[in-house]
């Protein structure tokens, strides 16, 4: 690898892509193990792709517009987006876990800054595997109605109850999770965020086989699991301010990364497989670039708006919905402009195998952060001002 001195966190964002560029040109047979993308379960990818954080980090592109005392070099969030679009558009794989630092670690900065300065340099750096312990069997969509307690006992708390749906919860070491410290009629206003050691005694972790077959989320069992007082994120009582906070980069930096994922994915698609496509290929493909082009122009925005401190609001449920269009549209033009590689082809065929994983996965978006008819519910009562109810 070379040793190029670190990336400027004032530079012009245009400045910061082409010194990336130059970067990755400069290195490209090092990265290249890092450029393409196979079906394979989770703890295989993340420990193929871990590397590639470990560099990234080292060389300093994802210590950009994180704060000095996380380990960052300070600068503006819009570098980081920066570095992970140029990095998907020179045909390498943003590491999937990373996605959940992105989510995780702007809240563990804001409402936990001792546990941040412990924890960020290990998460950006890929040392640590995190994932959020939100929805329940009973309590999906609706956090306000969620069971998990946590009581007060002598220097911390004891937590009991079950989540579900955690995305990387079976890799991972670390959780944030929400809890009840509140009487169960408060509904937000008794949730307490906090950050659990999954190792710790009384916590079970179990995969969840998927419809594609892999296990890419888990449920977390916990009884009666010891949780220091310096672990909580906020204070008590905040926990649904945390959670909202978190949503936003939920829905808006995680999206802005997607777009781009899934925008390279689309131009490969075309480039490799354009003699196998249909005679509809002109309508399927402009039908996956408009959604992601939409996507993108409104992850712009919001991205904009995450670094210059904004609160978004309601409004990043537009993010959402844009989204699981974008990576449903686009999944499914690849199904029909390979057909019937994905239906008929065998485990031997590794480009239908790793199409079937995408189109797989994207059944899901619809359902994780906020189911999709939840998001159309906000965006028409809280935005247009349209009366509840149906």
């Amino acid at each position: 690898m070379t040793t190029d001195p670190f990336p400027d966190p004032v530079a012009p964002l245009r400045q910061t892509a082409e010194q990336f560029r130059g970067w990755l040109e400069r290195n490209h047979e090092a990265l290249e193990p890092f450029r393409h993308e196979v079906a394979e379960e989770l703890h295989l990818s993340s420990a193929r792709f871990r590397p590639l954080q470990k560099l990234l980090w080292d060389h300093g592109w994802h210590r950009l517009g994180w704060p000095v005392d996380v380990g960052g070099l300070g600068g503006s969030p819009l570098h980081r987006y920066v570095v992970a679009e140029e990095l998907a558009a020179a045909g390498y794989v943003n590491p999937a876990i990373h996605g959940s630092v992105e989510i995780i670690a702007p809240m563990l900065i804001r409402f936990a800054p001792d546990l941040a300065a412990r924890h960020v340099p290990k998460g950006v750096s890929g040392d640590e595997v995190w994932c959020q312990g939100f929805s329940e069997p009973d309590a999906g969509s609706d956090l306000g109605s969620l069971r998990t307690r946590a009581i007060a006992d002598g220097d911390g708390f004891r937590v009991s109850g079950q989540k579900m749906w955690s995305s990387n919860g079976h890799i991972a070491s670390w959780c944030c999770l929400l809890a009840r410290t509140g009487d169960p009629d408060e509904g937000y206003r008794g949730l307490t965020m906090f950050w659990v050691d999954l190792s710790a005694a009384g916590v079970r972790v179990v995969p969840t086989k998927l419809e594609s077959g892999a296990s890419d989320t888990s449920e977390i069992f916990l009884e009666d699991v010891h949780v220091p007082a310096d672990h909580l994120i906020g204070g008590v009582g905040e926990g649904w301010a945390a959670v909202m906070y978190l949503m936003q980069f939920e829905r808006g930096a995680y999206a802005w990364g997607r777009q781009a994922d899934l925008t390279t994915q689309l131009t490969e698609l075309i480039v490799d497989h354009v003699d196998e496509f249909p005679a509809t290929a002109d309508e399927l493909v402009g039908d996956a670039y408009l959604s992601l082009l939409g996507l993108r122009s409104r992850c712009r925005d919001t991205i904009g708006a995450l670094a210059a401190g904004t609160n978004l609001g309601p409004a990043f449920s537009i993010d959402k919905i844009l989204l699981s269009k974008a990576e449903q549209t686009m999944t499914e033009a690849a199904r029909r402009l390979l057909s019937p590689r994905l239906e008929l082809a065998g485990t031997d065929d590794a480009v239908a195998e790793l199409w079937r994983s995408r189109w797989s996965f994207s059944r899901i978006t619809t359902i994780y952060g906020g189911a999709g008819e939840v998001q159309r519910d906000l965006v028409a009562e809280r935005l247009l001002g349209l009366p509840r109810g149906r």
